[in-house]
């Protein structure tokens, strides 16, 4: 019998094969210069941005950077009939997307509000719902959502789910 290069003889002993691969002597890879990004941090997506926040977000890999200071907002209490209040994203945000189970997106008019939660208005725009199982009741909610008024922002974000 043998398993991944073991080999069990009749006596019940177990021998070791000897194993060969490409990185044995005589056929190491090439070296990288350090300032090869994509190839040390095996990131598929394009690493030629100029801003070194925009690095450190993609070189994470579960994290997606959200810029507020651009019409974003957020809640954690995603209401069904349209009533949810989003309140302004302050600063930049990075979003962990990997501790979510599902992502979905929904354009429409969404109410915004200030920073101190009083309504202000509704307003057209992209929201992108971040879902979470809960085992109690067994059943997927949606513990964040983020709303985008500015649809360059939006894409901007969509472009970095697909790197995850």
């Amino acid at each position: 019998m043998e398993l991944c290069g073991l080999q069990s003889s009749s006596n019940g002993h177990t021998h070791v094969q000897e194993w060969h691969h490409e990185t044995s002597a005589g056929f190491l890879p090439p070296k990288r210069k350090r300032s090869d990004l994509t190839n040390m941090t095996g990131d598929r997506c394009d690493s030629s941005s100029a801003f070194p926040a925009k690095e450190t977000a993609k070189n994470h890999s579960r994290f997606v950077r959200i810029d507020g200071q651009r019409g974003v907002y957020y809640s954690e209490s995603f209401e069904p009939n349209g009533s949810t209040l989003y309140l302004p994203v302050c600063g930049t945000v990075l979003a962990n997307m990997h501790k979510y189970e599902q992502i979905s997106f929904e354009q429409g008019c969404f109410c915004v509000g200030d920073e101190t939660g009083g309504f202000r208005q509704r307003v057209q725009g992209q929201a992108l719902h971040c879902w979470r199982y809960r085992k109690d009741v067994r059943k997927l909610f949606i513990a964040l959502s983020y709303f985008f008024t500015n649809c360059d922002v939006f894409q901007e974000v969509l472009s970095s789910l697909e790197c995850l």
